[in-house]
């Protein structure tokens, strides 16, 4: 669910069930709660928060070993082809920081990304994909992409 009652909020939860025992993972509950408020600051300065939880269990709806993590995020468009966005997650369970800043400059068909981050040596966020392990530890990243 999503309403926009001056501020943005919305509910999202997904209970995913195996057809076979996989152990813990054999069901899956994920419920999420955020907000955001666009302040009519210079441009506009997007502020967003969330808060995740996570459980995969052997039994549903147990909630045995639950993870939570929150995370907020700050955009601001510095002009019409600018915008710096920066984004910071908490990890409830493990204590840790995940910390991440973005510049993009757009160019007609192209796009300049400069980013950098500050996170655990081991990355620990709930993840489709092995990709987003490119961010763990201490770094930077610059990225030219073409858009046809």
């Amino acid at each position: 669910g999503k309403w926009d009652i001056g501020i943005g909020i919305w509910l999202e939860a997904a209970w995913i069930q195996k057809h076979r025992d996989f152990g813990p993972a054999t069901h899956q509950e994920i419920i999420n709660v955020g907000a955001d408020y666009t302040f009519g600051i210079g441009n506009g300065l997007n502020i967003l928060g969330e808060h995740l939880l996570f459980s995969p269990d052997q039994k549903a709806f147990a909630f045995a070993d639950p993870i939570h993590f929150s995370g907020a995020s700050a955009s601001y468009p510095v002009g019409m082809f600018d915008n710096i966005n920066m984004i910071v997650y908490y990890d409830w369970t493990h204590h840790n920081t995940y910390n991440f800043i973005n510049w993009r400059k757009d160019l007609n068909r192209l796009s300049f990304y400069l980013m950098a981050f500050w996170n655990p040596e081991t990355f620990q966020l709930p993840q489709q994909t092995e990709s987003a392990a490119l961010f763990s530890g201490k770094g930077f990243q610059v990225m030219l992409v073409y858009n046809h």
